[in-house]
């Protein structure tokens, strides 16, 4: 299902931020810092953001970097589908995401577990 919302930039203590605000009720169920594919239903791009909500339900806040992977202008009109991912795509924004306080603590994360099972495995070998 899609639906169609103006664009708008995200308020000022957003800047710099790489999340969309969206009402609750246009999030397909999508909980408060859910990540989800969001998908531009015209040209049949998307990416993988994460949502926080806003009281405004006229409108879709989206920062400068999703709108243009998105391909939409702030003030036009975005006809857009929202979809859950899995863990895995979750697992694979943290990763990739150009944000450094959400990657670099990812890599550390996955690189701590990585480390710890191939401790489990030489344990288990001796």
């Amino acid at each position: 299902m899609t639906t169609q919302l103006p664009v708008k930039s995200l308020p000022p203590n957003d800047s710099g931020r790489l999340l969309v605000r969206l009402n609750e009720r246009y999030r397909a169920g999508i909980p408060r810092y859910g990540i989800a594919q969001l998908t531009n239903a015209k040209n049949a791009k998307s990416v993988r953001v994460l949502f926080l909500g806003h009281v405004d339900d006229s409108a879709i806040f989206i920062p400068y970097d999703i709108r243009v992977a998105l391909g939409v202008d702030k003030g036009g009109s975005l006809e857009f589908a929202v979809q859950k991912i899995g863990w895995l795509g979750k697992v694979c924004w943290l990763l990739k995401t150009p944000d450094p306080a959400v990657h670099v603590p990812a890599w550390l994360a996955l690189t701590s577990v990585c480390l710890g099972a191939i401790g489990v495995v030489i344990a288990l070998c001796n």
